[in-house]
């Protein structure tokens, strides 16, 4: 078969046996592509997982947030203690 693809170039002709031989290397190309349910059960599968991803991330923001509004509350309380401190000393 490599003999038929080197000398493809050079040959004008085609003749039953090599058109018959390009047709089954077509078929096998065929047989090895995905089909349309493939791509769709592999497309659903991919928007499943980053609908997952996506709510994980969101989880993940949820918590940040939290986390910024006690490090907020903890940094006024704090202000507040020192400012309180400040003024009961005297300062």
């Amino acid at each position: 078969m490599e003999a038929l693809l080197e000398k493809e170039g050079n040959v004008e002709s085609w003749n039953d046996e090599r058109l018959d031989d390009m047709s089954r290397r077509i078929d096998a190309g065929f047989e090895k592509a995905a089909t349309k349910v493939e791509l769709s059960a592999t497309s659903e599968e991919t928007n499943r997982r980053f609908d997952k991803v996506d709510h994980e991330l969101g989880r993940v923001n949820d918590r940040l947030d939290r986390l910024t509004y006690a490090l907020a509350l903890f940094a006024v309380s704090l202000t507040g203690a020192v400012v309180a401190a400040g003024i009961s000393s005297g300062i």
